[in-house]
């Protein structure tokens, strides 16, 4: 199968299961334990890459509603076929067939309902270099996973600055608060400050100004936010004018601009106070989902309904993930819409002046 990395653009052919099994921590950006991942197919002929799922394996006695949900998720966006793979759940039997068959029958049940095949079903104890894995079809189905290092994806991902993590837990700790002493200074900051930290009238372009400038700084490997910095980039993103241009950063998601954004607020999510930080966050998952990043997508979405659990722009993200809308089409919006309806402000170029 043909997948994408989550990167940007770039696409992968993976037509052997041990590398499809190799490339799932790139896939992901981190190495899952017990959970099972499914890859949907669209078309009639299956040959267009649907939506990538991780969920963890269910505790036993719930299979069967882990599999209805997995199963409603891929029928609501036109999946035609789905390759499944478990990583962990167990050890094989006696006889070597692998662990958690159970699920994995009422898996292909439950995707029989809404007419999708379970075209291969795959296990693997962990994404680890010479495992044996195998198949729940067939027995004569397996081998000893290569180095998943070594993989066409992991050069990919590699060198496009991306780094895969050893744990879902890890990944998650990108998002952790910066010290607290700092954000209650940065917070006393910004209840003192009732009006916007720019003289004039032209507040949205001075705010623009501000994120360009964060921009430059970011592109310049300086990650560094003080107090000033943090204050006025809070202000320019509450600015609805600045959040919407903002948001058309995101694709393509393989350009310069949109990598150094999602930079950006991911440093901002840590480095502003809460409530603030909900839209950095809220906009480093836009970004995550518009290059099909659904693991960070997420997460950044979590974090920021923890911050401000009645951010529009979070609960609007949230149900199109819940809905699997293709990331695909998140870009397609991105980019219609700077097209057909130009905001009266856009970010510019990368090299501004700090």
């Amino acid at each position: 199968m043909t997948t994408s990395t989550p990167t940007g653009r770039t696409k992968v052919d993976l037509k052997d299961p041990a590398d499809l099994l190799a490339a799932i921590p790139y896939i992901l950006g981190f190495h899952p334990e017990n959970s099972v991942v499914v890859f949907g197919q669209r078309g009639p002929d299956r040959k267009r890459q649907g939506m990538t799922l991780r969920v963890d394996l269910p505790p036993p006695g719930l299979e069967r509603e882990q599999a209805l949900a997995v199963a409603g998720r891929l029928a609501a966006t036109a999946h035609t076929g789905t390759t499944v793979a478990v990583v962990g759940g167990g050890s094989p039997n006696p006889a070597g067939r692998p662990p958690r068959r159970r699920f994995v029958r009422r898996l292909e049940s439950a995707l029989a309902e809404h007419d999708i095949p379970l075209l291969h079903s795959l296990w693997v104890p962990s994404i680890t270099a010479g495992v044996r894995w195998g198949c729940y079809r067939d027995r004569d189905c397996g081998g000893l996973l290569p180095d998943p290092r070594e993989s066409v994806i992991a050069a990919v991902v590699t060198s496009a600055g991306h780094v895969t993590r050893e744990s879902r837990e890890d990944l998650e700790r990108l998002f952790e608060a910066g010290p607290p002493e700092t954000l209650a200074r940065r917070s006393e900051l910004l209840t003192r400050l009732a009006e916007p930290p720019w003289e004039g009238g032209a507040v949205a372009e001075a705010a623009l100004a501000e994120v360009n400038a964060a921009l430059a700084r970011v592109e310049r490997g300086d990650q560094v936010v003080t107090d000033d910095q943090a204050v006025r980039l809070a202000w320019a993103l509450s600015l609805v004018e600045v959040r919407d241009a903002c948001l058309l950063t995101a694709a393509p998601a393989d350009s310069p601009l949109a990598r150094t954004a999602e930079d950006l607020w991911l440093c901002l999510a840590r480095e502003l106070p809460e409530p603030e930080s909900a839209e950095a966050l809220c906009l480093k998952a836009h970004a995550a989902y518009a290059r099909g990043d659904l693991t960070v997508a997420g997460m950044a979405l979590a974090r920021a309904r923890e911050v401000d659990p009645e951010h529009r722009m979070t609960g609007l993200l949230t149900a199109a993930l819940d809905g699997m809308l293709a990331p695909s089409e998140v870009a397609g919006i991105i980019l219609r819409q700077r097209e057909e309806r130009p905001p009266p402000f856009s970010l510019g170029p990368l090299g501004g002046t700090a």
